[in-house]
Parts: C-alpha cells; structure tokens; sequence
C-alpha cells in the first residue's frame, strides 16, 4: 500500500481510539504537543489540535491551532499525503518528516497526546 494511505489511515485510527470526533464530524482538541526540528525544541506545550478529513484531494490534514508558534521556526499544517504519520502504541500522533524548502526546519518531528475535545 502507498504511504499517503498508510498515512491517512494511521491518522483515522488516532481520531477513532481517541474519540476526538464530535457528533457534527468536527476534530477539535486539546493536547501536549513536542515539536523537535534540526534546530530548535517546544517541548510539552499544550495546544488546540485541528483534524480534518474534507479537503480537496488529501487524505487528512492535522493544524496547530498555536498563534505563537514562529512559521519559519516550526511548521503547523501537516498532511496525510506529504507527512508520515504513525498512531503509536494507542498513545499518540507522530508526524515526521524533513521540510525542504526551510533547512532551517530541516528534519522534524512532531508527538501529540490528546487531552480532550474542545467541543461536543
């Protein structure tokens, strides 16, 4: 099977054993978020979480709803069909992956744990 869809159905599955779905199909949630980059750490922040599964073309796409967070320093919008993304042990999203067009991101990582759903 293509990655993009291993990828796609990893991110389903975090959303299903989590139940961060609410009953309008909507995936919004707290979580503690680590971002690792070539050059640079946040480390346990908690933050809104963004999942959605509707966009043209893509298979899922999971935003950072952080405001503060540097674009040039860390990247906020992961997909499905560009990221690797691994459900780990039923405990969190990993998203991994190297940012070409910034070295200043380079190889990156990104670990969320959820907390809840932000609206029901």
């Amino acid at each position: 099977m293509e990655q993009k869809y291993i990828n796609g159905q990893q991110l389903s599955d975090f959303v299903e054993t989590h139940k961060l779905m609410n009953q309008y199909s909507i995936v919004h949630f707290n979580a503690i978020v680590t971002i690792t980059t070539a050059n640079n750490k946040i480390t346990n922040r908690q933050m809104e979480v963004m999942i959605s599964f509707d966009n043209f073309n893509c298979l899922g796409q999971v935003t950072l709803m952080e405001s503060d967070i540097d674009p040039k320093l860390y990247q906020t919008i992961f997909e499905a069909n560009w990221q690797k993304m691994e459900h780990i042990e039923n405990e969190y999203l990993l998203i991994t992956d190297v940012h070409k067009k910034n070295p200043t991101i380079g190889s990156y990582s990104v670990k969320i744990i959820p907390l809840n759903k932000t609206r029901d």
